[in-house]
């Protein structure tokens, strides 16, 4: 799959992230099916400004089966994705695009997570690498689809630092917020550039 640049010639990087419980908060056992329901969790909002400052555009990803179930019309869902991209949008924030699995999970379609639909077609229309393009979830459902669609994963975890390496145990990276899963994919691509940078020369 051939690089995707920009007009200034530069490679774009983008970003995957889940939705509720990554930049927003869960509504326990239920579902954001009103903008006041709709509470972003903290450092989100700096989060993705951190990632657009360093070149990054979010891409979101998230399974909204209350649109299926009948709890919200795709109006109402479509006027809650507005509200939330002009906030991120105010606040220096880039997404670029959001992606929706509308359906039930009995409804057995190919892009609701964990399968990598909603990905695939973020790739295809969108053109980036899954190797270079992390996924940010807070879920196993998540990291199940970063792993289907062949794309790195960060686990947000708000006790993400009582949390312990097993040995032998492959495990994604684990942060308890945006923001810090946003500093540590900018480190790992600065990191992995200068590697490549040096086996160049």
């Amino acid at each position: 799959m051939r690089e995707w640049h920009d007009s200034n010639g530069h490679h774009r990087r983008y970003v995957l992230l889940d939705r509720d419980g990554v930049i927003n908060r869960r509504v326990p056992a239920g579902y954001v099916t009103s903008w006041d329901r709709f509470h972003f969790l903290p450092r989100a909002l700096d989060g993705l400004r951190y990632l657009a400052e360093h070149g990054y555009t979010a891409l979101v990803v998230s399974n909204q089966a209350c649109v299926g179930k009948g709890l919200l019309s795709t109006n109402d869902l479509e006027s809650i994705t507005r509200r939330f991209l002009l906030e991120v949008a105010l606040t220096g924030g880039n997404i670029g695009q959001v992606y929706y699995c509308k359906h039930k999970e009995e409804d057995r379609c190919t892009c609701r997570k964990p399968l990598p639909g909603l990905v695939v077609r973020a790739r295809v229309e969108h053109r980036f690498t899954s190797e270079e393009t992390y996924f940010i979830g807070d879920s196993e459902s998540d990291m199940d689809v970063a792993k289907a669609a062949g794309c790195p994963a960060v686990l947000i975890r708000r006790d993400a630092f009582l949390e312990r390496h097993m040995p032998g145990v492959e495990r994604p990276a684990i942060t308890s917020n945006l923001y810090e899963a946003a500093e540590l994919i900018v480190a790992l691509q600065r990191a992995s550039s200068a590697t490549l940078t040096l086996a160049r020369s």
